[in-house]
Formats: structure tokens, sequence, C-alpha cells
């Protein structure tokens, strides 16, 4: 079906060719009575040129391609193509005069040489030239599509990870240990367990508000972090020390959103908390990286590794930068998060 309405097109240009050059000249239309054998070699060269011109179009974007230099692919497209149709016009006007078809009754001969060459020339190149915007204007659509596409891929794949975020957040134990820890200071201390819920809420609020959000400020992260922080203090009291030593001028940078709660809880998750030996989460940031360290306590024996909340950030930080997060498993457990600056 497309070639049969490229051929219509390019047989539709030919026969508009025709009547501009004829009528420029005896002013008036070809009869397709009289000149029905010049209808028809106009129509035939009309579609071979321009299956011709659409096979050269072809080659050049593989051997010359739009998205590696545009300004050459649109001059050699112009001058490859206007070469070639001069050409083959040159060759079928021979052919035409040959048969019979094409004789200097139609265009008088002082001005065959002359003008009627000269406006072929002309249009011609008009020609060429609309069809080279025309198959830029086809790949910067496509391009475009492309970008569109791989563009909601991309958010779709953030969101996917955003919700990973969030379920780790929500997750039943985790509510279970905080539905725990109300019960036990409600008959004990009412205005602690009004302070816990006030908090829980804040940080569910946070999780809730962030669930289609890509990055948020460090200061949001944080603000967040010390409600979530205040929960881990009611629970484990003096075993989980966390201090944040972020300085003002950071504050305004980005990070996905969640990053910090993930690396705290899994330092709570993988390592054996108790007052003799207290787990000691430091957050500080440098020019160029945001760095979440513990110490290690021992892990407990029915834990998984860190992989799965280290994986979610990795994923979520390969879509602001190529710089990747740094794992340093030693005496400390260290994750280093490239600042970014979008």
């Amino acid at each position: 079906m497309r070639l049969l309405l490229r051929l219509a097109l390019f047989a539709l240009i030919g026969v508009l060719f025709l009547w501009y050059l004829f009528y420029a000249e005896n002013e008036a239309l070809p009869h397709i009575s009289r000149e029905g054998n010049l209808y028809a070699f106009t129509i035939l060269a009309s579609i071979l040129i321009g299956l011709g011109i659409t096979y050269i179009n072809q080659w050049l974007n593989k051997v010359l391609p739009w998205r590696r230099t545009i300004l050459s692919r649109f001059v050699a497209g112009i001058a490859i193509d206007f070469l070639f149709l001069g050409g083959v016009l040159i060759l079928f006007g021979w052919l035409g005069n040959i048969l019979g078809l094409i004789t200097y009754e139609m265009f008088p001969e002082d001005m065959f040489l002359r003008q009627i060459e000269l406006k072929l020339i002309v249009l011609s190149f008009i020609t060429m030239f609309i069809i080279t915007l025309i198959e830029f204007n086809t790949f910067s659509y496509q391009e475009y599509s492309v970008g569109q596409i791989r563009k909601l891929r991309a958010e779709r794949k953030q969101l996917e990870l955003q919700f990973e975020a969030l379920k780790s957040q929500l997750s039943p134990h985790y509510l279970f240990n905080s539905m725990n820890t109300i019960s036990s200071l409600v008959y004990r201390d009412p205005v602690v367990a009004e302070t816990f819920i006030r908090n829980l809420a804040d940080t569910f609020n946070y999780v809730l508000y962030t669930k289609e959000v890509t990055l948020v400020d460090v200061r949001e992260e944080i603000e967040a972090l010390r409600d979530y922080g205040y929960l881990l203090s009611i629970r484990y009291a003096s075993a989980v020390d966390l201090k944040i030593e972020v300085k003002e001028e950071y504050m305004t940078k980005k990070i996905p959103p969640l990053t910090f709660q993930l690396l705290v809880e899994n330092a709570v998750k993988h390592n054996i908390i108790g007052n003799d030996n207290p787990l000691k989460i430091n957050i500080r940031a440098t020019e160029n990286e945001l760095i979440v360290l513990n110490n290690k306590t021992g892990s407990p024996s029915n834990t998984a590794s860190h992989r799965v909340g280290l994986d979610n950030i990795r994923k979520r930080y390969s879509f602001f930068t190529a710089r990747p997060i740094q794992v340093l498993d030693n005496e400390y457990f260290e994750v280093k998060l490239p600042m970014l600056n979008t």
C-alpha cells in the first residue's frame, strides 16, 4: 500500500512538471487525446526517477546517517539526488526526442535550449531540496519518537523502582514492629507514644508523597530521615546512634527519595543491635559524594544480604549519572553516593 502511494506521488509530480513546462511555452495544457503518449512517457519516467531517488536516499542513510552529521547528509542528499535527476532527465529527453514524444513544436527551438532547460533545472533543484527536507523531517520525527519512547520507558522503570522502595518501607514486618512499639508505649508513656505515632505518620507521609517523585532535595530526605531516626531511637534507645553531618551548602543537592532510609534500614537489619556494642551510623557529604557509613556489630543469622536495597539505589542513580555507587565492606560498611547536580 505504501509503495502504491509512493508511485502515485511520483507520477503526480511528473505530471505537474509537464503541465507547468508545457503551459509556460504554449499557454495551454497538453491534451490527453493528442499527447497521451507524452503523459505515459512522463509518468513512467517520473516513477523510475522517484524509485531511483528513494534507493539513493536509503543508501545514503546507511553510508552517511543523519545521526552522524546532519549538514553533510543534507548537502550530499541534495547534490547526489540532483545529479541523478539531471542525468536521467537528459537520458529520457534524448529517448523522448528519438521516439517523437518530445518535439520542437511543443517547445520552440529558441527556447528549448535556454528557458525550458533553466526552468527544469530550477524545478528539479527545488524538488530535491524539498525531498531532502522531508527526509530530514522524517528522521527528526523518528528520533523524537524514539526519544519519547525511551523517556517513557525510563520513567516507568523509575516508578517501578520507587514502588519497590516504597514496598520496603511499608513492609508488614516494619509495620508489625512499629505497632508493637506503640502498644508498649501507650500505657508506659503516652506522651512518647503520641510523638512516636506522629513521627511514624510523617515517615509514611513522606513515603507516599515521593512515590512518583524521582528526585528530592537532600534537605527533604534528611528531614524524613530524622523522623525515621526518632522511631529507631524509641525502639533501640542508645543501641542505635544516628548522626547526620551534612553542611547547609549541600542541602539543595538532589537525591532519589528514600535512599538514606533504605541504607539506614539495611544497617539496622544486617547488624546485631545491643547496648554493649551499639550500631553507629554516620551520614556526611563532600563536594562530590554523599557518604553513609556504619560500624559492623555482627550479622544476624537469618538475614539476607544488602543486595536488594543497594541494587534498587544503583538502578535509580543510573538514570541521573554515569558515576557508580561505591560500596566498601571492610572494617566499616560504607556506601558512597555520587553527588547529583540535577
